[in-house]
């Protein structure tokens, strides 16, 4: 697949090497071995009774196929939205997925023949990465210390490809502060 936009094609990824990288990346190089399995075998490999969520996976609620199968049969926490809104219980649900169950990466994964009104390809998981960033200090201060990763990634429906969805830079949240009244707000009575 070639290059469009800001999405590239996802690289190859070898599983031994990822045992010497940050748990995002190896929980990257997971997903794309299992979305490697998916492609190849056409269907999810079977889950042993050990496997426990490699990622969180935020992704359209409108059919198309679930991001377990997608990335090989791999339990990933799937928290699906129509259109990726995010709102209190999508974003209480990803702070949990990485303060509760410690996982190491976040997916916002959208699909290009998204039917909802504001669809959920490339510029809906760029817009949701950052509502999730700016919608949660927790998750903000994660991706920051590099606890945990935050990924954008885009299911092609015509072409059965995932792609990777760089994103637009995410400034760090800005906590206004309180000043002090001046003299001149204050009112003498």
């Amino acid at each position: 697949m070639t290059d469009v936009g800001n999405e590239r094609p996802l690289p190859a990824v070898n599983q031994r090497d990822a045992s010497a990288v940050a748990p995002s990346a190896r929980a990257l190089a997971l997903l794309l071995a299992g979305h490697r399995h998916y492609r190849t075998e056409g269907r999810p490999r079977a889950r042993t009774s050990e496997d426990g969520f490699v990622a969180a996976v935020l992704s359209c609620a409108e059919p198309h196929v679930p991001a377990d199968v997608l990335f090989g049969g791999l339990d990933v926490y799937a928290v699906r939205t129509a259109g990726l809104r995010t709102g209190p219980a999508v974003i209480g649900s990803i702070e949990y997925a990485v303060d509760g169950l410690g996982l190491p990466l976040v997916v916002v994964l959208g699909h290009s023949g998204c039917g909802l009104p504001a669809g959920s390809g490339p510029a809906q998981v760029r817009a949701t990465a950052t509502a999730l960033r700016h919608g949660s200090r927790l998750l903000d201060a994660a991706v920051t210390d590099g606890r945990c990763g935050l990924v954008g990634m885009c299911w092609h429906d015509e072409h059965q490809l995932l792609s990777r969805i760089l994103p637009v830079a995410v400034p760090p949240q800005r906590h206004p502060r309180r000043r002090p009244p001046s003299h001149r707000t204050v009112r003498r009575g």
